[in-house]
C-alpha cells in the first residue's frame, strides 16, 4: 500500500484463508493477490484498477456468504 498507518508504519493488506485462493470458483481473490504480488499497490496510477479489483473480491466474498450487493444505498431503495 503506498501509504502508512497512524502510527506511521506501511499499511499491510491480508487475505484470511476463507478466500481459498486455490479455489477456482473464487477467482477474484486470486486476481487481487496478485495485483499486489506485483507490486499494484504501490503504484497510485494504478488506484482505479485497485478499487476495481477490490469491489469484485467484496461481491465474490460476499456471494460466498450468500449476501448481496446493492447499487443504491438503503435508503434510496
Amino acid at each position: 500500500m503506498p501509504q502508512d498507518d497512524d502510527q506511521g508504519w506501511p499499511t499491510h493488506l491480508e487475505v484470511c484463508t476463507s478466500c481459498d485462493l486455490g479455489d477456482a470458483t473464487r477467482p477474484a481473490a486470486g486476481i487481487l493477490v496478485q495485483f499486489f504480488a506485483d507490486g499494484g499497490g504501490h503504484d497510485e496510477s494504478l488506484s482505479q484498477e485497485a478499487a476495481q479489483l477490490l469491489t469484485e473480491w467484496t461481491r465474490e466474498a460476499m456471494a460466498a456468504h450468500r449476501w448481496y450487493w446493492h447499487e443504491k444505498p438503503p435508503d434510496q431503495l
